[in-house]
C-alpha cells in the first residue's frame, strides 16, 4: 500500500499494478457514512413507506454510480485523470473554474465527514466514559483527523 506518486502523468502499462475490484474498498469506505441515516430520516420525512424509501434509495444509488462508472470509462481509456481530460471540453484556462469546484467540493466533503465522525467519536466517548463532553469532543476530533491524514492513502 502506497500513495500514487504520478501526478497527472501518463500512466504507462507497465506501471499499472491495479484492477477494477481494487477500488471496491476505498469508494465503499467514502460512501459509507453517518450521512446515510439522515438521507433515511428525510426519506421517510416525505410520509413514504419504509419499502418505498428503500427501493428510491436503491435506485438513486444505483443510478448515480452507473453515471459515475460510466464517465470514469474515459480515464480508462486514455490512461489519464479526469481532471487532466477536462482541459479538451474547457482548455487548460478554461479548466480552472472546474478544477476550482472540484477542490471545493472534496474540501467541504472531508470537512463534513470529519465533523460527523468527531460529534459521533465524542458521544460515543462521552456515554461510554465519565469524561466530560468537551473532552470527549476532542479526543473525538484527534482520532477522526489522524484516521483521516495517516489512514487516507
Amino acid at each position: 500500500m502506497q500513495p500514487e506518486l504520478n501526478d497527472i502523468n501518463f500512466i504507462g502499462e507497465s506501471e499499472r499494478r491495479g484492477k477494477a475490484s481494487d477500488l471496491f474498498w476505498p469508494w465503499a469506505g467514502a460512501n459509507v457514512s453517518l450521512l446515510a441515516l439522515s438521507y433515511g430520516a428525510f426519506f421517510l420525512g416525505f410520509g413514504i413507506s419504509f419499502w418505498q424509501a428503500t427501493i428510491a434509495a436503491v435506485i438513486g444509488t444505483v443510478g448515480s454510480f452507473t453515471l459515475v462508472g460510466v464517465s470514469s470509462l474515459a480515464g480508462k481509456r486514455s490512461s489519464a485523470p479526469t481532471m487532466t481530460l477536462s482541459r479538451a471540453a474547457f482548455g487548460v484556462k478554461g479548466n480552472a473554474v472546474p478544477g476550482l469546484l472540484s477542490y471545493l467540493v472534496f474540501v467541504g466533503w472531508e470537512t463534513v465527514l470529519v465533523s460527523l465522525a468527531t460529534l459521533a467519536t465524542g458521544t460515543v466517548l462521552e456515554r461510554a466514559t465519565s469524561l466530560d463532553r468537551n473532552i470527549s469532543l476532542i479526543l473525538g476530533f484527534l482520532i477522526a483527523a489522524s484516521l483521516t491524514i495517516f489512514g487516507g492513502f
